[in-house]
């Protein structure tokens, strides 16, 4: 019996060493897996880390003109600023393709459709801004009359309002036609600015257009059914102001002067009948893109203005750089909130051409200190 009680105990203790030993070997394990992990992490590059975690960063690695959000394929598109070819990236900024080897010169902007799926091309020929007119983007384009120096889409993309200049007549209308210039009809006999800007209303067969904005200029915001009929007036008596519907087409941003001095810009809100109500935000609806639901905007508001600039003539003829921050605006009640924080700044941000992604986690905009596109995370 002693006998057997003395094996037991041998054989109990032999076990318990055997796994004692398992144990320890499998603890060294781990210890080193977890020591092997901090390592590598230590070895990732600083500045890989900072941009996936950075608020605020570049998804193009060149200047870029003509920047959009492609819905149907998730990704956006962009023009190379140098070589006028097409590309497309990843919204994170992540593989980067070249979808047209055709290089534009003198490429100076574009237009894309609303579904992205055609552009209008802008470049300069001969000193004279030029429109081209591609209906497969992967394709050369057709360029349109040399007469044509503005132009908007419609909101289904089917249609362009452009401004005609007549050589002999030296008279400036307004008309529609097909996206190649084809099938053209007049909306406004008469257009008694020499440069006007044009936009489409959402949601309408209708295209707004007024005087581009200066500070010594009257502005006259007017639209007109793309059936033709008789031009409507719906703002005037603001000077240097600029337009930006809401997606839903029931009222238009406002930027335009305080007073006319040329020296303090405010942000506004006019509705289809004309009733302007001022937000008294401090920018220019060139740095403001609306929310798809129409009730709030995302803006840059500009700092390091020079003091004896003469807004906006002087930054839209590029005297001067700013330096935003970037908030959220309700336009209801005109209160705001940063979207980033300014410890999160890494350099400065002039924005201009923003978009947002299709489910606003995302704002887009150009920098135009340096050229390049950025994302900021909302």
């Amino acid at each position: 019996m002693k006998k057997v009680f003395l094996i037991s105990a041998i054989l109990l203790g032999i076990t318990l060493s055997l796994w004692g030993v398992y144990l320890f070997a499998f603890k060294e394990n781990d210890i080193a897996k977890n020591q092997q992990a901090k390592e590598l992490a230590m070895k990732i590059p600083t500045s890989l880390l900072e941009k996936k975690q950075a608020k605020i960063s570049p998804i193009s690695s060149e200047a870029v003109l003509g920047a959009v959000f492609d819905k149907k394929n998730e990704k956006v598109l962009y023009f190379s600023a140098t070589s006028g070819e097409l590309w497309q990236v990843d919204s994170d900024g992540a593989k980067p393709v070249k979808i047209s080897s055709t290089k534009i010169e003198g490429l100076v902007g574009a237009l894309w459709s609303p579904d992205a799926t055609k552009v209008l091309t802008i470049f300069k020929k001969d000193n004279q801004k030029v429109f081209s007119f591609r209906g497969d983007v992967k394709k050369d384009g057709e360029q349109l009359d040399t007469n044509i120096d503005n132009v908007a889409w419609d909101g289904l993309g089917m249609k362009i309002s452009y401004k005609y200049y007549d050589q002999q007549t030296k008279k400036r209308s307004l008309s529609v036609a097909d996206p190649n210039g084809e099938n053209w009809q007049t909306l406004a006999q008469e257009i008694p600015f020499r440069e006007v800007s044009l936009a489409s209303v959402p949601l309408s067969a209708v295209v707004s257009f007024w005087n581009f904005p200066q500070a010594s200029q009257e502005s006259l915001f007017q639209s007109v059914s793309l059936m033709g009929g008789e031009v409507k007036t719906i703002l005037k008596g603001r000077f240097g102001a600029d337009y930006l519907w809401s997606p839903d087409g029931k009222r238009a941003l406002v930027s335009s002067l305080i007073n006319k001095d040329g020296k303090n810009i405010t942000l506004g809100i006019v509705d289809t009948n004309g009733q302007y109500r001022d937000l008294n935000i401090p920018t220019i609806v060139s740095k403001c893109v609306w929310s798809f639901d129409s009730k709030l905007i995302y803006c840059g508001l500009p700092g390091g203005v020079p003091s004896g600039a003469i807004l906006p003539d002087d930054y839209q003829a590029k005297k001067f750089t700013t330096k935003d921050t970037f908030w959220k605006i309700n336009v209801g009640t005109a209160s705001k909130e940063r979207i980033v924080e300014l410890t999160e700044f890494k350099s400065d941000y002039d924005a201009s051409a923003l978009f947002l992604s299709p489910v606003e986690d995302g704002l887009f905009f150009i920098n135009r200190i340096d050229g390049k596109l950025y994302k900021i995370i909302i």
